[in-house]
């Protein structure tokens, strides 16, 4: 069945508007990477936090005085129990991270694929136009040559 004019404009707009969901997935998807990042790094910097102030303690801490001594380790204890959860948290902001990634890359590759399926499309349609110009073409060519006899 062949495509008529209007058929090719609407498929060429519906195509347009496709790549313009594709894109605002992909600007989406890269919003959400950058927050993950950020996040990610928010709370490295939680983690490094905690284990600077467990460093410090330690360097502050008379070891040659019991109680000094006593109230660094109940610090120690709790500032592991702190370094855990904060671990495991930015594991889980990691995995996020590569989630967020692997979404993102799969959007730009949507995006990229849209774009090219245009691109070759309006090649098409451009190719089509030459052929049919080129007919006409050769169509006014046969009458004048006709009239001519």
């Amino acid at each position: 069945m062949n495509a008529t004019p209007a058929d090719t404009g609407d498929v060429s707009g519906t195509l347009h508007t496709l790549l313009r969901l594709r894109t605002i997935a992909r600007e989406s998807s890269s919003l959400a990477l950058r927050k993950a990042e950020d996040e990610r790094a928010a709370q490295l910097e939680k983690l490094r936090g905690v284990r600077s102030a467990v460093e410090s303690a330690r360097t502050e801490t008379d070891m040659n005085d019991a109680l000094d001594l006593a109230n660094y380790y109940a610090f120690r204890l709790r500032s592991e129990m702190a370094e855990r959860r904060e671990a495991a948290r930015l594991a889980q902001k990691e995995r996020d991270v590569e989630q967020k990634r692997a979404i993102h890359a799969t959007h730009v590759r949507d995006e990229l694929a849209m774009d090219n399926v245009i691109d070759l499309r309006e090649r098409q349609e451009a190719r089509e136009q030459q052929r049919r110009e080129s007919r006409e073409m050769d169509e006014v060519a046969g009458r004048r040559h006709r009239d001519a006899r």
